[in-house]
């Protein structure tokens, strides 16, 4: 579906992601092989094409057999193609060993992609000094509160140091911040992630998922998870979730390069602490600089309606590389590029 840029500036429906399944990781590890036509449950792997945006959740319906088994459809099959392009698997729609490993992994709980318009819609703050506020931080016994607050921290200095003019300031949670970070059980109430997810944000308004209006949440999984500081076995890194969340709470999608900071996916005993080529060009499409009557403007707050006019249409018009770009069609192209994902 082709677009101008006119209507995808303007198209701002918020995906309705209420009622998404719920995952579980362990059992998608354990399910056997299987293609189309194969009688085979695929109702786990259906719940998770339907929570990260592989799937619309009205489709896969399966038809089940005398022998309470099903039939695996085209929809679980066609999804199943979306989701190894994705994550740059061999792409024949059957369910096999590479397929199963990828979606069996630890993850964030935001989409990969979003069905429920003809474009992703995603976009920057109309500001660039954000402040953040820390809420109930994590119970477990191996970390301590300055522990996590530094690694957060560093977090926040790493994207204040993308070279787009953020900064951050911390607040108390009765100072209106725009975001809040905290560790939530596992069954948080705005967002289960239970069953493997390890941490969900949202995206800044008007385009987020999960609130209509700040502070936005920012939230890790404190039951099923081991949280540390650094690489360490059976323990994920809290600088590097941070860093990956935050990206999703200055704007940017999913990213298709396994190096980038916003990969969907983080494994234990892995540090990625470093903003990757494609993070920095993500961050700087959405937050651009210009070169305006001799000198550097890179939009500081406030900003007038007319900025966020011609910031929004150059956002638009320029050909940014990022894989992690917001603007997308369904197919996971994006539309300031003539590369396709």
């Amino acid at each position: 579906m082709q677009a101008s840029t006119a209507s995808v500036m303007l198209h701002l429906s918020r995906p309705n992601i209420a009622g998404k399944p719920p995952i579980n990781l362990a059992k998608i590890k354990k399910l056997p092989s299987f293609s189309v036509g194969d009688k085979q449950d695929v109702g786990e792997i259906d719940n998770y094409l339907k929570h990260f945006g592989f799937m619309p959740v009205s489709s896969g319906a399966p038809t089940t057999l005398s022998s309470n088994k099903i039939v695996v459809g085209k929809d679980t099959s066609t999804a199943l193609k979306a989701f190894q392009q994705f994550f740059s698997l061999k792409v024949d729609g059957t369910f096999g060993p590479q397929t199963r490993e990828a979606m069996s992994e630890s993850r964030c709980g935001l989409p990969d992609l979003l069905q429920s318009a003809d474009f992703s819609v995603a976009g920057p703050w109309d500001k660039r000094h954000l402040k953040y506020a820390f809420g109930a931080l994590s119970r477990q016994p191996q970390i301590t509160a300055d522990v996590i607050k530094a690694a957060v921290r560093r977090a926040l200095n790493t994207w204040a140091s993308s070279g787009v003019d953020l900064t951050f300031e911390e607040v108390a949670t009765t100072a209106d911040p725009d975001f809040v970070i905290e560790w939530r059980p596992a069954q948080d109430p705005d967002h289960s992630m239970v069953g493997g997810i390890i941490a969900h944000a949202d995206f800044p308004p008007p385009y987020s998922l999960h609130v209509d209006k700040p502070p936005l949440p920012l939230h890790f999984d404190d039951d099923e998870h081991r949280w540390v500081d650094g690489a360490v076995a059976d323990g994920l890194d809290i600088e590097t979730v941070a860093l990956h969340e935050l990206g999703h709470i200055l704007g940017l999608y999913h990213s298709t390069d396994p190096g980038a900071v916003m990969y969907p996916t983080i494994g234990k005993n892995l540090k990625r602490r470093a903003l990757q080529l494609d993070d920095k060009q993500g961050v700087r499409n959405l937050y651009p600089s210009w070169q305006f009557l001799g000198g550097l403007w890179s939009g500081k707050s406030p900003r007038s309606r007319y900025h966020t006019l011609f910031s929004n249409l150059y956002s638009a018009l320029h050909r940014c590389s990022s894989r992690v770009c917001p603007r997308r069609t369904r197919a996971g192209r994006c539309f300031c590029s003539e590369r396709q994902e």
